[in-house]
């Protein structure tokens, strides 16, 4: 291991029996959590996950070098273990035994990383990142721009957020003719045996139970005989089998030979990435890989560009957020797919620079602007979206599936998969419950209103409403803009910004507010616990006084705001067939996109609160 130089900055090593404290004269101290801190005052340390460090010292946050923030910085989208002996294994130094030795590994750790900028012949955006974070005061930009070959020792400037336009440098999406219709040629259970023996290899146990399981499922994909009943095979297997494998095998047989896409859906993220995994003995060339197998999750897993431009531009007046948008930055090109969740985001990256500007740029609040957005033709999930259309395997999670199916297909693509398999498939039902229940309640009606008239606080984010996402298609018709009216006039039923604080005093505001508010006396009234904040519920049936009348002035209302959104969608779609020699491409997608959002929201979700209400009028059979 290296030892420290004069030039060397300490470092610190927080454990949970003390700390350690290696000197630039390569002294090594322990001492308590409390002289940790009185130190840390006066010099900065090199440390190892600056937030876990600041917990055991007792304080909210600590500046320091940390080793993670400049591996992110080097070897973005690059597995790590947050701690020394990961550093030391992913880097190729020595493995370190004592605390001492994990202080010296942290500054050997540091070396290497800025030796590997330095010997880079190749990496265009990392010194336009790193001006931008040292004038964030980013602790290792001085390090960093003097590996690049650009030393700064003058003061901090304005802050420019330019050269963290990284969605300048990312790929459009291929645009493609559409695919043809998949094939119905079967799979043989024979073929299924042989692909399986292939997959498994020479070096491989043999298992008699995994290649009778590949050659059962097979039947799963043979072509269908009646219309309305496809081929279904309901398999089991127990723990050892190689279920995995085992329908691989046939599923990729049936992709190859038939020119289609074969979903395999399971229940958790890590799930999927286990299969992914495992897909790699299909295609062990990463390149070919890349363009057969996708990973298809929800829009809450993947990076919004949008999200990530709009938080750059706050640099000028929140500095502190320098270090966490350059590193997202860096991460935004490397990255394959963009997704944050289980993908080859660093997990530990969001811990030690906040979820906001991290997790918190994914899509998590439905405001995609889909083919408005400037972004949209290199977007991170449009562009999974594209690649799923092509490939011979998905993998997807049965919330997504179900969502798809609840929505009426899969990406409005006319050939939508006609081959699942459901793995872990006794979760399905959770997932179906989920997709195809409706609530009916405040965030939920709140989160309509947002949709349809923008945020209305302070806090508004994008949140464009209804009327700036359609405006300009339909500016030159008078019954469009009519319609588009009543929508936003009705919509002011809905709850707006502080519905929930209205509520807990008891000064509900319109229909919506005013049946919630009866809902709430009547819980409250009648559950054995309202003091339990997790689970508080009650029989619907009787209603107090006054919850009836409530909800049928609140169904009048929700179908004063169905009619003109029906209304509105059935314009927009005669647009299309007006125009449709004139619309451009870019144009038509938006319609279209307008016309599912408001069907969804329509005859779905209003039309789903509005049969809700109509059962509570009713009396128990």
């Amino acid at each position: 291991m290296t030892e420290p130089t004069a030039s060397s900055p300490p470092v610190l090593l927080a454990g949970s029996r003390g700390c350690v404290w290696l000197g630039s004269d390569g002294t090594i101290e322990e001492f308590s959590p409390e002289a940790a801190r009185a130190r840390v005052d006066f010099e900065m340390p090199v440390v190892c996950h600056a937030r876990a460090v600041a917990r055991r010292l007792g304080q909210d946050q600590l500046v320091a070098l940390d080793v993670l923030e400049l591996f992110a910085f080097v070897w973005p989208a690059r597995f790590c273990l947050p701690t020394p002996r990961g550093l030391a294994e992913v880097l190729d130094l020595d493995p370190p035994a004592t605390p001492a030795d994990m202080a010296a590994t942290l500054l050997d750790a540091a070396d290497s990383l800025l030796l590997e900028l330095k010997l880079r012949t190749r990496d265009p955006s990392a010194l336009p990142i790193a001006r931008v974070m040292r004038d964030c005061s980013w602790p290792w930009a001085a390090r960093v721009l003097t590996s690049l070959g650009h030393p700064d020792d003058g003061p901090l400037g304005q802050v420019r957020p330019a050269g963290l336009d990284v969605w300048r440098r990312l790929s459009e999406i291929s645009e493609h003719a559409p695919e043809p219709p998949a094939g119905h040629e079967p799979v043989a259970p024979l073929e299924a045996r042989q692909r399986l023996s292939e997959l498994l290899g020479n070096s491989s146990e043999t298992r008699p139970s995994q290649a009778d399981y590949a050659s059962a499922v097979s039947a799963a994909f043979a072509p269908r005989q009646v219309e309305g009943r496809p081929a279904l095979v309901l398999a089991e297997a127990g723990t050892g089998v190689g279920k995995t494998l085992g329908y691989v095998a046939p599923a990729s047989l049936w992709a190859e030979k038939n020119g289609g896409a074969v979903w395999i859906s399971t229940y958790t993220r890590n799930l999927q990435h286990q299969i992914d995994g495992e897909l790699d003995r299909l295609f062990p060339d990463p390149v070919t890989k890349s363009t057969k197998v996708v990973v298809r999750k929800g829009r809450e897993n993947y990076l919004c560009l949008l999200n990530l431009e709009e938080a750059t531009r706050t640099l000028a007046m929140m500095p502190q957020y320098g270090t966490a948008l350059g590193l997202m930055a860096r991460w935004t090109l490397a990255s394959r797919d963009g997704d944050m969740v289980g993908g080859d985001f660093p997990s530990w990256l969001s811990d030690i620079l906040g979820r906001g500007r991290t997790l918190g740029l994914a899509d998590r609040r439905g405001e995609c602007i889909y083919s408005a957005c400037a972004h949209y033709h290199k977007c991170f999930i449009e562009k999974s979206v594209r690649r799923a259309r092509r490939a011979e395997i998905v993998i997807a999670n049965h919330a997504l599936v179900m969502i798809q199916a609840a929505l009426g297909g899969g990406d409005d693509d006319a050939n939508v998969p006609t081959r699942y398999v459901f793995d872990e498939g006794h979760h399905v039902f959770d997932a179906a419950d989920s997709a195809f229940s409706a609530d009916l309640g405040g965030q939920e009606t709140a989160e309509l209103r947002r949709w349809l008239l923008g945020a209305d606080g302070r806090r508004s984010g994008r949140a464009r409403g209804l009327k700036r996402r359609v405006e300009d298609l339909i500016a030159d018709d008078e019954k469009a803009l009519e319609e588009l009216d009543r929508i936003l006039s009705a919509a002011q039923t809905l709850p707006g910004e502080g519905w929930l604080g209205r509520l807990g005093e008891a000064e509900p505001r319109g229909a919506t507010e005013g049946f919630l508010d009866f809902v709430r006396r009547q819980l409250y009234a009648r559950t054995e616990h309202p003091n339990n904040p997790y689970s508080l519920e009650c029989d619907a049936h009787p209603p107090i006084d006054g919850l009836i009348e409530a909800s049928v002035s609140l169904d009048q209302a929700l179908a004063r705001l169905l009619e003109p959104v029906l209304a509105l969608r059935r314009r927009l779609m005669g647009i299309l067939d007006e125009k449709a020699e004139d619309l451009d491409t870019s144009t038509r997608l938006r319609i279209e996109a307008v016309c599912r959002s408001l069907t969804r929201r329509g005859e779905v979700m209003i039309g789903g609160w509005r049969s809700m209400l109509k059962a509570l009028q009713e009396t128990t059979p």
